[in-house]
Protein backbone atom coordinates (compact mmCIF):
# COMPACT_ATOMS: atom_id res chain seq x y z
CA UNK A 1 0.00 0.00 0.00
CA UNK A 2 1.28 3.52 -0.88
CA UNK A 3 1.49 5.84 1.98
CA UNK A 4 0.50 9.39 0.83
CA UNK A 5 2.94 12.40 0.84
CA UNK A 6 2.28 15.04 3.46
CA UNK A 7 4.06 18.48 2.44
CA UNK A 8 3.58 19.74 6.07
CA UNK A 9 5.90 16.97 7.28
CA UNK A 10 8.64 17.25 5.02
CA UNK A 11 8.61 21.45 5.90
CA UNK A 12 8.94 20.67 9.57
CA UNK A 13 12.24 18.06 8.49
CA UNK A 14 13.83 20.84 6.48
CA UNK A 15 13.17 23.38 9.00
CA UNK A 16 14.20 20.95 11.96
CA UNK A 17 17.63 20.68 9.45
CA UNK A 18 18.28 23.78 8.79
CA UNK A 19 17.49 24.72 13.17
CA UNK A 20 20.09 22.12 13.81
CA UNK A 21 22.55 22.87 10.65
CA UNK A 22 22.57 26.18 12.65
CA UNK A 23 23.05 25.42 15.92
CA UNK A 24 26.08 23.16 14.68
CA UNK A 25 27.37 26.55 12.82
CA UNK A 26 27.14 28.37 16.09
CA UNK A 27 29.28 25.85 18.06
CA UNK A 28 31.67 25.55 15.89
CA UNK A 29 31.93 29.49 15.78
CA UNK A 30 32.10 29.32 19.39
CA UNK A 31 34.55 26.95 19.45
CA UNK A 32 36.93 28.60 17.09
CA UNK A 33 36.38 31.95 18.86
CA UNK A 34 37.56 30.04 22.35
CA UNK A 35 40.38 28.66 20.72
CA UNK A 36 41.42 31.49 19.17
CA UNK A 37 41.11 33.11 22.68
CA UNK A 38 43.16 30.23 24.33
CA UNK A 39 45.92 30.41 21.56
CA UNK A 40 46.12 34.37 22.59
CA UNK A 41 46.42 33.93 25.86
CA UNK A 42 48.94 30.74 25.46
CA UNK A 43 51.18 33.09 23.52
CA UNK A 44 50.95 35.64 25.97
CA UNK A 45 51.85 33.20 28.39
CA UNK A 46 54.69 32.00 26.82
CA UNK A 47 56.07 35.71 25.82
CA UNK A 48 55.34 36.62 29.25
CA UNK A 49 57.81 33.18 30.53
CA UNK A 50 60.19 33.98 27.93
CA UNK A 51 60.65 37.65 29.18
CA UNK A 52 61.06 36.15 32.81
CA UNK A 53 64.43 36.22 34.61
CA UNK A 54 66.67 35.30 37.45
CA UNK A 55 69.17 37.58 38.53
CA UNK A 56 70.84 38.99 42.08
CA UNK A 57 70.16 41.84 43.81
CA UNK A 58 72.50 43.01 46.90
CA UNK A 59 73.31 39.04 46.73
CA UNK A 60 70.04 37.20 46.87
CA UNK A 61 68.50 35.40 43.90
CA UNK A 62 65.41 37.06 42.53
CA UNK A 63 62.93 36.46 39.61
CA UNK A 64 62.61 39.55 37.64
CA UNK A 65 60.72 40.48 33.88
CA UNK A 66 62.99 42.12 31.51
CA UNK A 67 60.87 43.99 29.06
CA UNK A 68 61.21 46.98 26.60
CA UNK A 69 65.18 46.90 27.67
CA UNK A 70 64.49 47.04 31.20
CA UNK A 71 64.57 45.24 34.29
CA UNK A 72 61.06 45.14 36.03
CA UNK A 73 61.56 43.51 39.66
CA UNK A 74 58.05 43.03 41.59
CA UNK A 75 55.65 45.04 38.78
CA UNK A 76 56.89 48.22 39.09
CA UNK A 77 60.09 48.36 40.25
CA UNK A 78 63.22 49.21 37.57
CA UNK A 79 66.41 47.99 38.59
CA UNK A 80 69.46 48.64 36.52
CA UNK A 81 71.92 46.49 35.40
CA UNK A 82 74.68 47.67 37.58
CA UNK A 83 72.43 46.16 40.88
CA UNK A 84 71.59 43.15 39.22
CA UNK A 85 75.40 42.47 38.70
CA UNK A 86 76.79 43.66 41.64
CA UNK A 87 77.67 41.57 44.65
CA UNK A 88 79.65 44.19 46.54
CA UNK A 89 78.41 46.41 49.51
CA UNK A 90 77.55 49.49 47.63
CA UNK A 91 75.08 47.92 44.92
CA UNK A 92 72.91 46.46 47.18
CA UNK A 93 69.47 48.29 47.46
CA UNK A 94 68.75 49.86 50.55
CA UNK A 95 72.56 50.58 50.71
CA UNK A 96 74.36 54.02 50.45
CA UNK A 97 74.29 53.15 46.67
CA UNK A 98 70.47 53.91 46.83
CA UNK A 99 70.67 57.15 48.39
CA UNK A 100 70.12 60.34 46.38
CA UNK A 101 73.27 62.57 47.54
CA UNK A 102 72.10 65.13 50.37
CA UNK A 103 68.69 64.04 49.83
CA UNK A 104 68.22 66.57 46.73
CA UNK A 105 66.70 64.59 44.08
CA UNK A 106 66.63 67.05 41.19
CA UNK A 107 63.05 66.42 38.28
CA UNK A 108 61.88 67.48 35.73
CA UNK A 109 58.57 66.54 33.88
CA UNK A 110 58.07 65.74 30.16
CA UNK A 111 56.58 68.13 28.07
CA UNK A 112 53.96 65.47 26.70
CA UNK A 113 52.35 65.02 30.33
CA UNK A 114 49.71 66.88 30.30
CA UNK A 115 48.19 69.26 33.37
CA UNK A 116 46.26 66.67 35.14
CA UNK A 117 49.42 64.84 35.76
CA UNK A 118 51.54 67.84 36.24
CA UNK A 119 49.46 69.03 39.18
CA UNK A 120 49.56 65.30 40.41
CA UNK A 121 53.14 65.82 40.44
CA UNK A 122 53.28 69.02 41.96
CA UNK A 123 51.11 67.77 44.93
CA UNK A 124 53.53 64.56 45.47
CA UNK A 125 56.33 66.77 45.42
CA UNK A 126 54.88 69.02 47.64
CA UNK A 127 53.97 65.97 50.56
CA UNK A 128 57.71 65.30 50.24
CA UNK A 129 58.96 68.85 50.40
CA UNK A 130 56.77 69.31 53.45
CA UNK A 131 57.00 66.05 55.55
CA UNK A 132 60.21 64.29 54.35
CA UNK A 133 63.67 65.00 54.29
CA UNK A 134 64.01 64.61 50.86
CA UNK A 135 63.70 68.05 49.34
CA UNK A 136 62.63 66.90 45.06
CA UNK A 137 64.30 70.57 43.43
CA UNK A 138 63.26 71.35 39.99
CA UNK A 139 66.50 70.47 37.35
CA UNK A 140 68.23 73.20 36.01
CA UNK A 141 71.56 71.91 34.47
CA UNK A 142 71.83 68.41 36.91
CA UNK A 143 73.37 65.05 35.20
CA UNK A 144 72.07 63.14 38.19
CA UNK A 145 68.13 63.33 37.68
CA UNK A 146 64.65 62.04 37.27
CA UNK A 147 62.45 62.36 34.50
CA UNK A 148 58.77 62.36 34.86
CA UNK A 149 57.77 60.16 31.84
CA UNK A 150 53.95 59.87 30.29
CA UNK A 151 52.65 56.64 30.39
CA UNK A 152 49.27 54.53 29.06
CA UNK A 153 46.80 57.26 27.65
CA UNK A 154 43.93 55.00 29.90
CA UNK A 155 45.85 53.55 32.50
CA UNK A 156 46.42 54.21 36.18
CA UNK A 157 49.70 52.94 36.84
CA UNK A 158 53.28 53.85 37.07
CA UNK A 159 56.71 52.59 37.54
CA UNK A 160 60.04 54.33 38.63
CA UNK A 161 63.88 53.16 38.86
CA UNK A 162 64.67 52.42 42.23
CA UNK A 163 67.40 54.42 44.30
CA UNK A 164 69.65 57.10 43.12
CA UNK A 165 71.40 55.61 40.00
CA UNK A 166 73.37 58.38 38.83
CA UNK A 167 72.54 60.12 35.28
CA UNK A 168 68.90 60.17 34.13
CA UNK A 169 66.39 58.01 35.51
CA UNK A 170 62.60 57.60 34.73
CA UNK A 171 59.35 57.74 36.78
CA UNK A 172 56.31 56.62 34.15
CA UNK A 173 53.06 57.58 34.90
CA UNK A 174 49.82 56.68 33.60
CA UNK A 175 46.85 59.22 32.96
CA UNK A 176 44.63 58.23 35.45
CA UNK A 177 46.99 57.83 38.15
CA UNK A 178 46.41 58.58 41.94
CA UNK A 179 48.22 61.41 43.80
CA UNK A 180 49.06 59.12 46.35
CA UNK A 181 50.74 56.37 43.78
CA UNK A 182 52.77 58.93 42.34
CA UNK A 183 53.90 59.55 45.57
CA UNK A 184 54.72 55.51 45.88
CA UNK A 185 56.61 55.98 42.85
CA UNK A 186 58.17 58.24 43.96
CA UNK A 187 58.90 56.23 47.01
CA UNK A 188 61.05 54.19 44.92
CA UNK A 189 62.99 56.54 43.66
CA UNK A 190 63.85 57.55 47.22
CA UNK A 191 64.71 53.71 47.71
CA UNK A 192 61.69 51.91 49.04
CA UNK A 193 60.72 48.69 48.30
CA UNK A 194 57.02 47.31 48.94
CA UNK A 195 55.73 46.83 52.19
CA UNK A 196 54.97 43.14 51.70
CA UNK A 197 58.16 42.06 50.79
CA UNK A 198 59.57 42.87 54.54
CA UNK A 199 61.29 40.19 55.99
CA UNK A 200 58.77 39.83 58.87
CA UNK A 201 55.58 40.26 56.92
CA UNK A 202 54.54 36.57 57.64
CA UNK A 203 54.45 37.40 61.33
CA UNK A 204 51.21 40.19 59.59
CA UNK A 205 49.99 38.74 56.10
CA UNK A 206 49.39 36.09 54.92
CA UNK A 207 50.03 35.69 50.85
CA UNK A 208 47.18 33.63 49.28
CA UNK A 209 49.43 31.57 46.18
CA UNK A 210 46.36 29.87 45.05
CA UNK A 211 44.42 32.94 43.82
CA UNK A 212 47.90 34.93 42.05
CA UNK A 213 48.08 34.74 38.47
CA UNK A 214 49.92 32.76 36.64
CA UNK A 215 53.44 33.16 36.34
CA UNK A 216 53.38 36.00 38.89
CA UNK A 217 53.72 34.75 42.41
CA UNK A 218 57.18 35.55 42.51
CA UNK A 219 56.47 39.42 42.85
CA UNK A 220 55.21 38.15 46.53
CA UNK A 221 58.53 37.05 47.50
CA UNK A 222 59.79 38.64 50.43
CA UNK A 223 63.38 40.85 49.89
CA UNK A 224 65.65 39.38 52.56
CA UNK A 225 68.54 41.31 50.90
CA UNK A 226 66.49 44.61 52.19
CA UNK A 227 66.53 46.97 55.09
CA UNK A 228 63.29 46.65 57.22
CA UNK A 229 62.74 50.41 58.82
CA UNK A 230 60.50 50.51 61.77
CA UNK A 231 57.08 48.42 62.42
CA UNK A 232 55.35 46.12 59.57
CA UNK A 233 52.15 49.07 58.57
CA UNK A 234 49.71 47.59 56.49
CA UNK A 235 48.61 51.11 55.53
CA UNK A 236 51.81 52.13 53.70
CA UNK A 237 51.66 53.89 50.86
CA UNK A 238 54.14 51.43 49.45
CA UNK A 239 51.59 48.42 50.38
CA UNK A 240 50.36 45.93 47.57
CA UNK A 241 46.65 45.92 47.33
CA UNK A 242 44.92 43.41 48.40
CA UNK A 243 44.20 41.84 44.99
CA UNK A 244 47.54 42.86 43.27
CA UNK A 245 47.78 40.24 40.44
CA UNK A 246 44.55 38.35 41.56
CA UNK A 247 43.23 35.57 38.88
CA UNK A 248 39.95 35.13 40.23
CA UNK A 249 38.94 38.50 42.22
CA UNK A 250 39.69 36.52 45.71
CA UNK A 251 42.55 38.48 47.85
CA UNK A 252 45.99 37.57 47.34
CA UNK A 253 46.64 39.34 51.03
CA UNK A 254 45.30 39.01 54.01
CA UNK A 255 46.30 39.74 57.24
CA UNK A 256 48.32 36.56 59.07
CA UNK A 257 44.35 35.76 61.13
CA UNK A 258 43.24 34.99 57.83
CA UNK A 259 40.98 38.38 57.66
CA UNK A 260 40.76 40.46 55.35
CA UNK A 261 41.89 44.11 55.01
CA UNK A 262 40.35 46.98 53.60
CA UNK A 263 43.34 49.24 52.04
CA UNK A 264 43.35 52.86 50.80
CA UNK A 265 46.32 54.10 49.52
CA UNK A 266 45.71 57.95 50.53
CA UNK A 267 49.24 59.07 50.54
CA UNK A 268 51.81 59.01 53.94
CA UNK A 269 51.50 57.70 56.92
CA UNK A 270 53.37 58.78 59.98
CA UNK A 271 55.30 55.03 59.39
CA UNK A 272 56.15 55.66 55.61
CA UNK A 273 57.52 59.54 56.90
CA UNK A 274 59.55 58.41 59.40
CA UNK A 275 61.29 55.48 57.26
CA UNK A 276 62.54 58.26 54.78
CA UNK A 277 63.66 60.48 57.41
CA UNK A 278 65.65 57.65 59.23
CA UNK A 279 67.08 57.09 55.45
CA UNK A 280 67.59 60.19 55.10
CA UNK A 281 68.29 61.80 58.59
Amino acid sequence: MNKKTNPKFYQKIKARTVFISFVIAVALTSCTKNNDELTAEAQANALHQENIKNGRLGGQDITYERKNGMNFFQGDIVLSDKQLAGENSVDKGGASYSRWPGGKIYYTVASNMGSINANKITSAVNEYNSKTNTQWIPRTNQTNYVEFIFGSSSGSDGWAHIGYQGGRQTISLDQYISVASVIHEMGHTVGLYHEHSRKDRDQYISIQWNNIQSGQAYNFNIYNSGTDIGPFNINSVMMYWPNSYSKNGQPTIIRANNTTFTYNRTGFTTGDINTINTMYP
